[in-house]
């Protein structure tokens, strides 16, 4: 069995093109239930997608000490949704947009994210 919640990625970069931080108010934290951990939670995935235009995101892992598997993702509109599996311990999940380039002003392209436990 799969329990799933998803949500949208806010408009505006929260990061350069080269990963520094815009503003944090153009992110989102996802306070997540502990993947891998025990008989009643099973594995647990993130996956992103998006329409009308090409989206690069800016994605951290926090594992309850210190923010790891920090890593930039493009999500296609033409492809498929963009995941990956949490690692066991995961307690919280950073995402933001991040510019593709210095000229990139295409910070309001539908996104959205997908949480997703099998049970």
């Amino acid at each position: 069995m799969s329990v799933f919640q998803t949500g949208q990625i806010p408009h505006g970069f929260a990061f350069t093109e080269n990963g520094a931080l815009i503003h944090y108010k153009y992110a989102i934290v996802l306070a997540i239930p502990q993947a891998n951990q025990g008989n009643w939670l099973g594995d647990g995935y993130v996956s992103f997608g998006s329409d009308f235009g090409d989206v690069r995101l800016r994605m951290a892992v926090h594992n309850g000490t210190s923010w790891t598997s920090v890593k930039t993702i493009t999500v296609t509109s033409s492809g498929l949704r963009v995941g990956e599996q949490l690692p066991a311990g995961s307690q919280k999940v950073s995402v933001g947009r991040a510019k593709a380039g210095p000229n990139d002003t295409a910070d309001d392209i539908p996104a959205s994210w997908l949480l997703e436990y099998q049970t």
